[in-house]
């Protein structure tokens, strides 16, 4: 692997935590937050040309809906963390590098499954409309952009949890040691 040269930072007291893949965060998210000292991020609803000025400036990190006008943005963010609790993103990669610019370093957690693991929470990724194929498809592209990411992420093993109770304590489990890093980042070259 070829150096790059990186900087340090010494993150808050409480970091954001991204939950990799998609699909399987979408589906731990909310149990992640309902835990004591985790909350999830809740989108907000602005105007147009409210939407359009945060736009601009790089402050919307995702949309819900393709053209509306409810979005996540660094101060929903940012207002769960000043409230000293872990921020829990219900987002994609493509945020991570609007959250650098803004300071904030999210705690990256990618879960690896098998298809085992995958049938363990068949129903739960199902509830949510999707399928287990789709879980093993979004797990495989998702893992490849990992490692095009400007800072370090860390991977739970499909070893490592046998049902939701189990990875939910290893998530949180991993969250506290990560939060305990110093966050080693590449420079921004966009």
């Amino acid at each position: 692997m070829p150096y790059t040269l990186v900087t340090p930072h010494y993150p808050p007291v409480c970091r954001p935590v991204l939950l990799l893949p998609t699909i399987l965060g979408r589906v731990l998210d909310q149990k992640l937050a309902e835990w004591q000292g985790f909350q999830l991020c809740e989108p907000e609803l602005l105007s147009s040309s409210e939407h359009a000025a945060r736009l601009q400036r790089s402050e919307v990190l995702e949309e819900c809906e393709q053209g509306g006008q409810r979005c996540y943005t660094l101060q929903s963010v940012e207002r769960v963390m000043k409230q000293g609790t872990h921020c829990v993103l219900p987002l994609g990669l493509d945020c991570v590098r609007r959250l650098h610019r803004a300071e904030i370093f999210p705690i990256i957690i990618f879960i690896g499954h098998s298809k085992c693991r995958a049938r363990k929470l068949k129903s739960k990724v199902q509830r949510q409309g999707w399928s287990e194929e789709q879980l093993l498809e979004c797990s495989r592209s998702e893992e490849s952009l990992l490692d095009k990411l400007p800072c370090l992420y860390r991977s739970v093993s499909p070893d490592s949890w046998y049902d939701k109770t189990t990875l939910l304590t290893t998530l949180r489990s991993i969250i506290w040691e990560e939060q305990k890093k110093i966050v080693w980042v590449e420079p921004d070259l966009w």
